[in-house]
């Protein structure tokens, strides 16, 4: 018995070291913004690479976390739920690994004039990422917590949608700007804005794996 207890305390471990990761490599992009907006195109750079390091080690710990559920035979009730809820949270890291090398590839020419409706969003997407993070971590512990933290991803992605509304009114309403630069931007709102997506979708998974459980 205290075998399996420890090879579950070895998989929750590993799950969190995924988990922080992920978080890591959230604030990583939203320092990314930060120096994009300030043009240290070195800095995003730098940070490019960093995001994309650990998004490689994400996918190492996902892989092996799955292999060890199988192998060890470990919460077979709630593996399903786990593995659905790894493959899940691995699209994000992805995507903002994604969203970095597009930045610092294409660097968008966005007008100061959005800068902080472009900070906003990514602001909230964060804080989506954030609250999901902390909601998986609770699952093994305190599902009820799980639950009060994906409801509020929910609330957040609402108003994420609100804010890329606003930023795409502004983008296509700015006569200085021509076609081609307005759908440009239109893309980058939408991709940031995709962040918030997947966390969304995680968090409805999760709740409704916290109430079975």
């Amino acid at each position: 018995m205290s075998f399996y207890k420890n090879n579950q305390k070895e998989l929750i471990d590993s799950i969190n070291l995924f988990l922080n990761n992920i978080l890591e490599i959230n604030n990583l992009f939203e320092s990314l913004i930060k120096e994009f907006f300030l043009k240290n195109y070195k800095g995003v750079e730098d940070l490019t690479i960093k995001i994309s390091n650990l998004e490689s080690e994400c996918d190492k710990l996902r892989r092996s976390t799955e292999r060890k559920i199988y192998k060890e035979t470990l919460i077979p009730e709630q593996r399903g739920d786990v593995l659905g809820m790894l493959e899940n949270l691995d699209k994000i890291p992805g995507q903002l690994q994604g969203n970095a090398h597009r930045i610092n590839t294409e660097k968008p020419n966005i007008h100061e004039d959005l800068h902080d409706d472009f900070n906003s969003l990514v602001q909230n997407n964060s804080t989506c990422v954030k609250l999901l993070i902390s909601g998986s971590k609770q699952f093994f512990i305190d599902p009820k917590k799980t639950i009060e933290d994906c409801l509020l991803v929910s609330k957040h992605e609402s108003t994420g949608d609100k804010i890329s509304t606003k930023l795409k009114n502004a983008i296509f309403n700015n006569n200085n700007l021509d076609l081609s630069q307005k759908m440009h931007l239109r893309y980058f709102v939408e991709i940031i804005d995709e962040v918030a997506n997947l966390a969304e979708d995680v968090a409805d998974r999760l709740i409704i794996s916290s109430v079975k459980n």
